[in-house]
């Protein structure tokens, strides 16, 4: 009998890996097989940690295709604030294209109806690899506007990979984190 537990539990526990339909990324980040057989790379930061005073969050879905295939990126911005308006500034990594007139400078105005807005855009790339569309978001609800940066990871290829600067070294701290190390000069002045 214990010999057929011992053998049963491993073959259990592979046949659910396989079954399993989710690849975590990390924290925010989840690829789905959907229907059509597309990945769908999909992300938010509601409920994680976030910006103390910036009112706003960001969720977004992409999908995940071939080199010179066309990825969408559907990106929905909501806030708490209860008015003002929302100042969205997106730029978009080289070896990137986008495909539809999308404005990269956006605007919305927040209303107690309205919080909710949404960015669905086309790109696509010649090169296989991992790229990202930055946001920039400003909310202006009274003297002192509040900033909040994202980044939307957009995958083409079967592995893509993140571009890679030449000479950083990365070091591990005790802890486990990547340390970049990098070349610095410094000037020291005797002021008399």
């Amino acid at each position: 009998m214990k010999k057929m537990i011992f053998i049963l539990v491993p073959l259990f526990i592979v046949g659910l890996y396989a079954n399993s339909k989710k690849i975590k990324l990390d924290d925010n980040t989840t690829i789905k097989k959907s229907i059509d057989s597309k990945n769908i790379v999909e992300g938010t930061t509601v409920g994680k940690y976030s910006k103390p005073g910036a009112p706003i969050d960001m969720s977004y879905k992409t999908t995940k295709v071939d080199s010179n295939e066309t990825a969408d990126v559907n990106i929905t911005l909501t806030t708490t604030a209860r008015n003002g308006k929302v100042l969205v500034s997106m730029s978009i990594d080289n070896n990137l294209t986008l495909v539809n007139s999308v404005d990269t400078n956006q605007s919305f105005d927040i209303s107690p109806d309205n919080k909710s807005f949404h960015i669905n855009m086309k790109v696509r790339s010649e090169k296989e690899g991992l790229y990202y569309i930055r946001l920039l978001t400003k909310v202006e609800t009274g003297l002192h506007p509040k900033l909040r940066s994202f980044a939307v990871p957009v995958m083409i290829g079967e592995n893509p990979r993140p571009k890679t600067k030449a000479g950083v070294t990365f070091l591990k701290a005790k802890s486990g984190e990547n340390i970049s190390v990098s070349k610095a000069i410094e000037t020291i002045e005797v002021i008399k």
